[in-house]
């Protein structure tokens, strides 16, 4: 802050306003738009008040602050080529963005909004322009064809149970489901172009909702594998992961021990990462299963493990070929009957199954797996499932990958090919399959064999036919039953929708692998839905966003308050670079060629919601009017910042401001810098000025008239006198302004002064009296 050199300052006044004139164009801003963001027009709004603050210590100057102007008041969107459309679309919020952006939507597939059919429905968008600010893209699916579905024995119908789960996801998959008592659920879901990419965490089901839970530990980049219940307590759960290994939980899922390389501790190499590929939590033992690692148990729920020495003959071909470690578990199955009788279906190897909760093992190959001498690997069979008669543990049914269905009688002697007239004709796409045995009145057998049918059978598993009713998505992953003696039970389904007509979805919930790294956790503030309709290809629409480009700081003399200068810009879309630090600080250095003349890096975010700028152009003693005003190109999603070459537009900086096109009371206020009292003793030389007072010299709009006082103490008494020692007038301590006192010239008659010189004495409660002498020219 300058405290003299008043020519000086009415120099730079004069520039800057001169600078001000000549902006290209900014009177014809004058007249009235055609305010909307669809015709490419933001209104700007000023921020409500200003807070203005003297700054004394350090680098002396005024500090503005006011607050952030909030989305929906700084931002606009607006839809447009929405009139071919045959479905509804509208959008909500507030736009989050700092840089304008134009999105359009498109899509190659046809059919109507919330479809239960098995089409995709996937609607894809994407921003357009350059990509200086990286791009934005996205997938919504609008089919509601997936998700949750529970069967119902009474009725012979499904429902879907998609309640609260998010429909922004490009799919709906389910990697991992199972069912407790009372309806409650545990599910892992993912929402890519596969089962295995992109998962979204661990969600319970309970009083007919889903919820998301324990993101902390079950975060959008771990995939879950398997989920299962203790049948006797729902607190009591298990979450596989894809490389995390094993959480175990008996609070319900408030806090988890992990285990992985810990289950065994001795065994050599340690695995660096534990994938788990199996689990089951019978009523004795939760088990898991960690390829090349081993299979274990837990009889405490989960506190402590043991190894089961599961001896898998790898080679039937060259049966001298032993291992304890088997290929690979895709199933674990305990006995409804008997939870020491426990059975793992394998890869290569069929069935192994335990009658003694896991201390030995024996296999079921039976006259299934023979080894023929001249067929190197007909042996060969990869169980996918297994399942049980709850009433004979001698009646299984074994699903094969790329064979179909057996069953036994027997406890594995003897196998039969079953359901061969009804499973899926393409042997080789027949490899996912899930096996239950209903708990109700009707004792079915369901098969869901993946991408092809839900088969039943009602003569414990001699023949089959497909089940009536069915999802039209054939895409499964999993049958749970519900375990309340019905029969009923859930399917997990992936590759599907779960869209409901006018539900809103988080349009940034929808960022595709398209949208820029570093911008996808970027909240845009919308959410978009879409009312009942059909889609048709090549229809495209498109979503404009705006939002202001940045601040302006304008600055006027007290005596001409509309006659403001621009004295900070800041872009918000392209701050420089090259700003370092913040020049209210004492120890700030100007970055040459920076931007210097829209003085950026004088505004200061460091307060959330507050914006600060700092001016030190001002002068001790004056009085100055501030404003700050938005500005705005217009829409400049499809232009570049080398190539936009729009004029910018501000908000009113008050009410009937010409300078901009919109209405609005503005935040002009004024503020009068004042030293603060010297002290009592010591401190600057106290000094007048102007002197010489001259016919143009002075505060501004008091030129010739007013002269100041200043680095006085506090209780300081000015008298003017005469060279003759005439007593002009007396100023008292209240006429003080911080450490500053004006005086306008005038007599105590108030009558103007004679020109010539004039003495003046300032008396201090604790200094010696100081004279001084004052030169009035007029």
């Amino acid at each position: 802050m300058k405290t003299g050199n008043l020519e000086t300052h009415r120099s730079i006044v004069r520039l800057l306003a001169i600078f001000l004139l000549v902006l290209p164009g900014l009177q014809s801003l004058a007249l009235t738009p055609d305010i909307s963001c669809a015709n490419d027009s933001l209104l700007l709004i000023s921020p409500d008040a200003l807070v203005l603050k003297q700054q004394i210590s350090g680098r002396p100057g005024v500090t503005i602050s006011w607050g952030d102007l909030g989305l929906e008041q700084a931002t606009c969107y607006a839809l447009t080529d929405v009139d071919g459309l045959d479905y509804g679309v509208s959008v909500e919020g507030g736009f989050g963005d700092q840089v304008d952006r134009q999105m359009v939507f498109d899509t190659i597939y046809s059919g109507e909004v919330g479809s239960t059919g098995p089409s995709t429905m996937l609607l894809t968008w994407v921003t357009e322009g350059p990509t200086t600010y990286g791009v934005l893209a996205g997938t919504i699916n609008l089919a509601n064809n997936g998700g949750i579905f529970q069967f119902s024995e009474t009725t012979g119908l499904w429902e879907q149970k998609n309640l609260d789960l998010p429909m922004a996801w490009r799919q709906t998959n389910t990697s991992a489901l199972d069912l407790g008592t009372n309806g409650f659920a545990i599910a892992g879901f993912s929402g890519g172009q596969v089962v295995e990419s992109s998962p979204k965490g661990l969600f319970k089901y309970d009083g007919g909702r889903w919820s998301r839970f324990a993101e902390d530990l079950f975060t959008d980049s771990l995939t879950i594998n398997w989920v299962s219940i203790s049948p006797l307590n729902n607190d009591h759960f298990a979450v596989g992961t894809a490389g995390d290994g094993l959480y175990v939980t008996n609070d319900g899922g408030e806090s988890f021990a992990q285990w992985g390389a810990n289950l065994d501790p001795d065994f050599e190499p340690a695995p660096s990462t534990v994938n788990i590929k199996g689990l089951e939590w019978s009523p004795g033992k939760l088990w898991v299963f960690v390829p090349t690692f081993g299979l274990f148990s837990s009889s405490d729920n989960g506190g402590s493990f043991q190894r089961s020495n599961l001896l898998v003959e790898v080679d039937l071909d060259d049966p001298d070929t032993e291992t304890t470690l088997p290929l690979r578990v895709n199933e674990i199955v305990t006995d409804p009957s008997d939870p020491d009788h426990v059975l793992v279906a394998m890869d290569d190897n069929g069935v192994f199954q335990s009658f003694d909760g896991g201390q030995t093992w024996s296999d079921t190959y039976g006259d299934l797996m023979v080894v023929d001498p001249d067929n190197a690997g007909a042996w060969i069979f990869s169980a996918a499932s297994i399942m049980v008669d709850r009433a004979n543990p001698d009646l299984m049914v074994v699903g094969m990958k790329n064979k179909g269905m057996y069953r036994t009688t027997d406890g594995g002697s003897t196998w039969v090919l079953v359901g061969a007239d009804v499973s899926n004709e393409s042997l080789g796409s027949l490899r996912a399959m899930n096996l239950i045995a209903s708990d109700g009145p009707s004792g079915n057998y369901y098969c869901l064999q993946d991408d092809w049918s839900v088969l039943v059978s009602a003569d414990q598993g001699i023949t089959w036919a497909h089940l009536a009713e069915q999802p039209l998505l054939k895409k499964g992953t999993r049958l749970v039953l519900v375990g309340d003696s019905s029969g009923d039970f859930f399917m997990g389904s992936y590759g599907g929708g779960i869209y409901l007509e006018r539900s809103p979805i988080v349009l940034s919930d929808t960022y595709n692998s398209s949208t820029t790294s570093g911008l996808r956790s970027l909240e845009l503030g919308l959410d978009i839905s879409f009312d009942i309709g059909n889609i048709v290809p090549g229809f495209q629409f498109r979503l404009k966003c705006q939002t202001f480009q940045g601040w302006s700081v304008w600055r006027a003399p007290s005596h001409t308050p509309d006659d403001m200068i621009l004295i900070g810009n800041f872009d918000r879309v392209n701050p420089e670079a090259c700003i370092e630090g913040y020049c209210g600080n004492v120890n700030f250095e100007i970055v040459p060629q920076c931007y210097n003349s829209k003085r950026a890096a004088c505004f200061n975010f460091d307060t959330p919601d507050t914006i600060r700028f700092f001016d030190e152009e001002v002068f001790n003693g004056f009085s100055y009017h501030y404003a700050i005003s938005s500005y705005d190109y217009g829409n400049t999603a499809l232009s570049s910042p080398q190539n936009n070459s729009q004029i910018p537009v501000y908000s009113p900086r008050w009410n009937g401001d010409s300078l901009s096109p919109f209405s609005g009371n503005g935040n002009r206020t004024s503020f009068l810098l004042n030293e603060p009292s010297a002290p009592a003793s010591g401190g600057e030389e106290i000094y007048v000025f102007p002197n010489p007072l001259r016919i143009d010299s002075g505060l501004p709009g008091q030129e010739g008239e007013t002269v100041t006082f200043t680095n006085l103490p506090e209780g300081s008494r000015v008298r003017i006198f005469t060279t003759a020692g005439d007593d002009v007038i007396n100023l008292g301590p209240d006429n003080l302004h911080g450490g500053n006192m004006f005086w306008r010239t005038r007599n105590r008659h108030d009558e103007q002064v004679s020109p010539g010189v004039y003495l003046y004495k300032v008396e201090m409660p604790q200094q010696e009296d100081y004279w001084g002498r004052l030169v009035i020219i007029r």
